[in-house]
């Protein structure tokens, strides 16, 4: 059975609740799309965009290799963030690898983003 709109909407009120009361924030930064590209669309500069809340959850090391990424965040579903985009969290730049929306039952309550930890 599928969820009534007035479902669907609490269940997305509550998983925002979840998220925002992590208390974790986080910065999304996106490719300068004014930039020289000399090398091609990866070596362009990355600008900030924007703040947001999320919940971030480390990957256990056991995990990283099958897995092939450093952690995933929860994010908002309406908040604007793709695979190349950039986050960062207490100091450390992350990339976005994927970006899957979470369906319950004909709603969506959330987005799941992995990410791998980028290395100055």
């Amino acid at each position: 059975m599928l969820l009534s709109d007035k479902d669907k909407e609490f269940i997305a009120v509550c998983a925002a609740e979840l998220i925002a009361s992590s208390g974790q924030t986080g910065k999304r930064y996106v490719a300068d799309t004014a930039a020289e590209k000399i090398y091609g669309a990866g070596d362009a500069p990355f600008v900030f965009d924007c703040e947001f809340p999320f919940e971030f959850v480390e990957t256990p090391p056991q995990t990283l290799t099958a897995q092939k990424m450093d952690a995933t965040i929860s994010v908002l579903p309406d908040q604007e963030i793709y695979e190349s985009d950039h986050i960062e969290f207490d100091g450390v730049r992350y990339k976005v690898v994927t970006v899957e929306s979470l369906n319950v039952f004909g709603g969506v309550s959330h987005k799941v983003v992995a990410v791998v930890r980028l290395h100055p």
